[in-house]
């Protein structure tokens, strides 16, 4: 045993607990600095603005509560499942976010950019004082209702979203405005349209209808009476939906026999027929099908119908000027300077926007980092967040602004927000 004085042993404890002071201090600056760049991170530039994942985060939220009224956060995904099952759960949750905030990325924030860029050097201001008025009220209604908006900020959705969301859709508007106007849908366009897509204005032929099946596949006669002796009662007076409920051998008579809305070519060709030439309120004589026998009750029947070429004006120049609107969006977005820093899809380039092209995305195979994307903070590990929040690249629309107007703080991350905007 090797003899260490007091004072001596002192001083090796104290390096010692240094030393794991150092490293402490260390794992929790990684920590820190993980946790940053997933809620702070740049997960995109567009022409040299950056888009922040937490403006990613709190537009899905706001357009999923817009949508269903509700948050699927606040819902357990392995309730009532354990070891593998839950975990798997866990994570299909978490990657689910992780697609949605991709989707968004993708869809809505991305082009919003190309599309502001568009304008800035076309020199035309789409969000006039006006309009800034009317989203500014439109953000104000949102959150005037004190449950909602306590209710939007605990899932980490501010008025700032809300402004953003407003602002993408002004901009898109005047850019389809501005892409029909240079083109607008004519005469023959319409017509060629209304030509190429004649199912798009038909309405097909739909029968409701109720029925009551004597199963018997071999046609016995003994089945035949009795499906004989139930039609006596319907002539007779008894009720056809209490008669389907007591004799019918299939699912449908514990509601009266009803099949519900079918068009042609969905029930068998005898039943059909049979069906067709019945009107509204009418039973059938015995209908023999390869199932057995069938009494059937015509509740309504619509014919099938085609709009004219007039009537589908409208929409026809809704369907062509969307198109025309996706093309050129589309082809403004290709043109764009675009560069991603989030989960990247090696197949595609871009973030993945199914679950399936996650899943490519994380495999070793195809060249992806592995599992270290962070479906919470929808950036993987390594993801240049806080080196491009302070590498001089300008932020989206106004955020220097913000911050000179006393704007709310968006997680460290005003880029890809609206100028101005307080809670």
């Amino acid at each position: 045993m090797v003899y260490m004085s007091k004072a001596k042993r002192k001083r090796v404890l104290r390096k010692r607990f240094l030393a794991l002071a150092i490293v402490i201090v260390c794992i929790a600056a990684v920590f820190v600095a993980i946790w940053q760049v997933q809620l702070g991170g740049t997960l995109a530039k567009v022409n040299g603005t950056s888009i922040r994942s937490g403006t990613v985060n709190g537009l899905d939220s706001y357009l999923e509560y817009m949508q269903t009224g509700q948050f699927s956060g606040d819902t357990d995904p392995a309730a009532g499942l354990s070891g593998s099952a839950e975990a798997d759960a866990k994570q299909t949750a978490k990657d689910t976010v992780l697609v949605q905030d991709n989707s968004i990325l993708i869809n809505v924030c991305v082009p919003f950019e190309a599309i502001k860029t568009h304008f800035e050097n076309e020199g035309k201001t789409i969000l006039t004082e006006e309009k800034k008025a009317e989203i500014k009220e439109t953000t104000d209604a949102v959150f005037s209702s004190a449950d909602t908006a306590n209710q939007l900020r605990s899932h980490g959705v501010k008025k700032s979203h809300v402004a953003y969301y407003q602002e993408y859709v002004a901009y898109v508007t005047a850019f389809q405005e501005e892409v029909l106007e240079n083109g607008p849908v004519t005469d023959e366009d319409a017509q060629a349209y209304y030509d190429e897509h004649p199912d798009y204005f038909t309405t097909p032929l739909s029968m409701q209808a109720s029925h009551i099946l004597v199963s018997d596949p071999e046609h016995t006669p003994e089945k035949l009476a009795e499906a004989e002796s139930i039609l006596e009662q319907i002539k007779d007076g008894a009720d056809f939906a209490e008669l389907a409920n007591e004799y019918s051998d299939d699912g449908s008579g514990e509601d009266g026999g009803d099949l519900g809305t079918f068009g042609a070519g969905q029930m068998v060709e005898p039943f059909e027929e049979a069906a067709l030439a019945l009107e509204p309120g009418e039973v059938s004589d015995i209908v023999e099908t390869e199932f057995g026998y069938h009494i059937i009750k015509l509740a309504g029947k619509t014919e099938e119908s085609v709009q004219t070429l007039e009537e589908a004006r409208e929409t026809i120049d809704s369907y062509v000027g969307g198109e025309r609107t996706t093309e050129a969006l589309d082809k403004l977005v290709e043109e764009s300077d675009i560069q991603y820093s989030g989960l990247i899809n090696p197949e595609t380039g871009k973030p993945p926007i199914s679950l399936s092209e996650l899943e490519s995305a994380r495999n070793p195979s195809l060249g992806a980092e592995g599992d270290s994307g962070s479906a919470e903070g929808g950036l993987p590990e390594g993801a240049e967040g806080s080196a491009e929040a302070a590498d001089g690249a300008p932020d989206a629309e106004g955020s220097a602004e913000a911050g000179a107007d006393g704007a709310e703080t968006e997680e460290s991350d005003s880029g890809g927000l609206p100028s101005g905007q307080t809670e």
